[in-house]
């Protein structure tokens, strides 16, 4: 009889054994933090007695029903929401920056920018700030701050079990999604939207899925254990009766992807114009929005909070049209204020309850005018929150999953789909998060991903040139004479060193030493090939062409020996990178060649050795880097001392470390080039096992002391960190050639948005091109 392959194998059973228990343990940890974030929100809002929901809407019958404000009014509601943003601003201010806003754009930027990193601090300071926030009366949700908490965690996990950056970034989006599902009640859109939310265009991580829906449904059970299963809204029974409604629905399309827009351009508005006003303190900012907030509270209180009543009055249809627009307006207003300007709290339940209110107010008026369609105005707001939340997000087909999850009603897909795709292609120009990439093509994460996968499916067998000769090698004893020749007379850059009678490998010429030593004169004739031995870095001919890069990248080689799979003393052939570069091109010009059903192309010629660095790698460089601004005077040390305290500088970079060397750098001689400008540019050993340059920009506000040349205090500190020879030097040429522009000196004394100066070396680096 024969037998029956097994179902799995051991090796794919530990496997799925190891990242069921992952994902498990984010996914628990996850429900629990959702349920203890959830009642420190409750307890501020009660220690404050700010409870927004008990200024109820009038309930008479009448088309537009105004607000019912015969219960005493407590004026102190204007102070509360600012006081308790000034209280989150100055947490996060203190302890962790990052945790201030939405939280939903810093989870996409760890995640594409960032290789999956998040400060283990992050998940408690946003705890904090974010009831306090949301408790003090903020117009903002749980949703985005919990999602920022759960990827938080996932981080956390990530760097205990020392995973991989490609295995971080996957499970912070998972932890995402196990907040957003918890708290939503919505386990299988959360696992959705986390996969799109990550793109400016319908696209999908898919890659997030499967981790999404195992925590995202785990996180569920635990909060709905203890929190209760039930959908968050009651809505009447509707559906969707006939498509004659479909016209209707299409005005309802436009009125979202109207109020979408308002929406992203007042976020945006005071994101700009005060959560990143460089004169004012950070920890003072969200204060400023919380006491707009309270303005606004004070004529229309339903618009504090997360504003939730606001849905159910809604689908209840105990408020009018013109009503629901006026909420649509100020909740739009007292979101941007709140989020804008830093205070930390989410944006998703703003965006639902905007989205319902211009929903609700649609179906009215289309019900009035419209009595033969036979409209339930209820299935407005419902598809309004929909579309509403998918447009502003970007998330259209998981805001769709979402809406049915939460309402416990699936009657509603036809139009929901078909409302948030027309809001979705009315509003693709707008984008709430700038973190968002286009698609997966463009994500910088992704690029490097799928590099890996296909060099990892490639041998350095199948890379080798098979019509290469045998590779010139030396023996011990050969007179360095001879072994300049050999330099002279091969493009070979990697000469092993064989011992003549077995042809045992002993090592390679150290070229770097022979390069030294030729500066000197007076002893060649006591010199042979052996006194410039050194270790041989080889691979064998089985090994992927991703491990010869490694090894490449670790010793600084541009060859590599290949050594015989049976025995590793033998020399087998010469690597070269070009070589790999040659395969991975074949490699992919065949895969795409089969994709469309063509031959596979013929062996290309081998490229070109890549340039040096040129003034592209500048914007690159400043992308991995950051731009800080930096409070406070003090002295040339000291304002270093704050810039690399506060710069998200890569983990495999000691600060300490970073700072001593600048501070010696300064000592031997000044880096301020003149007109208040300073480029520190340490030892890119400092670089640790991050390879690749970056550019840390810190405006200070209060320009100091840096002896410079021109004796100007210096107010932009421009540090540069590569690694050290031919690019360190081309680089910082180049970066004192960009810095030199008027127009963007300009931008740094004025400390432009970040968007606006990294825009202008882009297109000054793009100028020299």
């Amino acid at each position: 009889m024969p037998t029956l392959e097994p179902l799995i194998t051991g090796r794919e059973a530990r496997q799925l054994g190891r990242a069921l228990a992952v994902y498990g343990l984010v996914g628990v940890a996850a429900g629990l933090m959702a349920v203890v974030f959830e009642e420190m929100i409750d307890w501020v809002s009660e220690l404050l007695g700010v409870v927004p929901a008990r200024y109820t809407f009038a309930t008479e019958d009448a088309l537009i029903v105004g607000l019912d404000f015969g219960q005493p009014f407590p004026w102190h509601i204007l102070l509360i929401p600012a006081l308790g943003a000034l209280a989150s601003g100055l947490i996060c201010a203190w302890l962790a920056p990052e945790a201030m806003g939405s939280g939903g754009g810093q989870v996409i930027d760890a995640y594409h920018r960032r290789q999956g990193r998040i400060r283990h601090r992050v998940p408690v300071v946003k705890s904090v700030a974010s009831a306090i926030t949301i408790g003090s009366g903020g117009s903002a949700g749980y949703e985005g701050p919990i999602s920022q908490i759960a990827a938080g965690i996932g981080a956390v996990v990530s760097d205990r079990l020392r995973l991989t950056a490609r295995e971080r970034r996957i499970i912070i989006v998972a932890g995402m999604a196990a907040g957003v599902g918890a708290v939503f009640h919505s386990p299988l859109a959360a696992a959705i939207l986390a996969a799109e939310i990550l793109y400016s265009d319908i696209d999908l991580e898919h890659e997030v899925l499967a981790p999404s829906i195992i925590t995202s449904t785990i996180a569920f059970a635990v909060f709905g254990a203890v929190r209760g299963w039930e959908p968050a809204f009651t809505t009447p029974a509707h559906g969707f009766e006939h498509y004659s409604q479909l016209g209707a629905y299409a005005v309802l399309a436009l009125a979202v992807a109207l109020g979408a827009i308002g929406f992203v351009h007042t976020v945006t508005f005071f994101r700009r114009h005060l959560g990143k006003a460089q004169r004012l303190p950070l920890w003072l900012r969200p204060a400023i929005g919380g006491l707009g907030v309270g303005a606004v509270g004070l004529f229309v209180p339903q618009a504090l909070g997360s504003g939730y009543g606001i849905i159910q009055v809604a689908l209840d249809g105990r408020v009018g049209p013109l009503l629901l627009l006026l909420l649509a307006v100020t909740k739009t207003l007292t979101s941007a204020l709140t989020t804008g300007s830093g205070g930390s709290g989410g944006l998703f339940a703003p965006a639902f309850v905007v989205g319902g209110a211009l929903g609700g107010a649609v179906g009215l008026a289309a019900a009035a005018l419209f009595p033969g369609l036979q409209i339930a105005p209820a299935t407005f707001v419902v598809v309004g929150m929909a579309a509403f939340l998918g447009a502003v997000m970007r998330v259209p087909l998981g805001a769709v999953i979402m809406v049915a999850e939460l309402t416990g009603d699936y009657q509603l897909l036809v139009p929901a789909l078909w409302v948030c795709i027309l809001a979705w292609l009315l509003t693709r120009r707008h984008r709430l998060y700038p973190q968002q990439v286009p698609s997966r093509f463009d994500a910088p994460g992704q690029l490097s991903d799928m590099m890996g996968e296909v060099l990892r499916r490639v041998s350095v067998r199948e890379a080798m040139d098979p019509h290469k000769g045998a590779p010139v090698t030396v023996a011990p004893d050969m007179p360095i004479g001879e072994v300049l020749a050999c330099f002279a007379s091969t493009p070979q850059a990697v000469f092993p060193i064989v011992r003549p009678q077995t042809g045992a490998l002993l090592g390679v010429v150290d070229g770097h030493a022979l390069r030294r030593t030729l500066q000197e004169t007076g002893h060649e004739a006591m010199l042979i090939a052996h006194d410039f031995a050194s270790p041989a870095v080889s691979v064998r001919p089985v090994d992927t062409l991703y491990d010869a890069i490694a090894s490449m990248t670790a010793s600084g080689y541009d060859e590599l020996v290949v050594v015989s799979t049976e025995d590793p003393g033998q020399l087998a052939g010469i690597l070269t990178r070009r070589e790999i570069i040659a395969a991975y091109h074949r490699r992919m010009l065949g895969a795409e060649a089969e994709a469309m059903g063509r031959p596979r192309p013929a062996a290309p010629p081998a490229p070109e050795p890549p340039p040096a660095a040129g003034p592209e790698a500048i914007p690159q460089a400043l992308d991995r880097g950051a731009i800080v601004r930096l409070e406070g005077g003090g002295d040339r040390d000291q304002a270093l001392a704050r810039l690399v305290a506060r710069a998200p500088l890569p983990e495999t970079i000691d600060r300490d470390r970073l700072l001593a060397a600048l501070i010696e750098r300064e000592a031997l001689g000044s880096t301020g080039i003149g007109d208040g400008l300073a480029i520190p540019h340490p030892s890119g050993e400092l670089l640790g096992g991050h390879t690749q340059p970056l550019i840390l920009v810190g405006l200070l506000w209060q320009p100091v002391p840096w002896n410079a040349l021109d004796g100007v205090p210096v107010d932009t500190v421009c540090v540069l960190l590569t690694p050290s020879g031919v690019t360190h030097l081309r680089l910082l040429s180049h970066l004192a050639r960009t810095l030199s522009d008027p127009t963007l000196r300009g931008l740094l004394r004025d400390k432009a948005p970040d968007e606006e100066i990294a825009a202008r070396v882009a297109e000054l680096a793009a100028q020299v091109a």
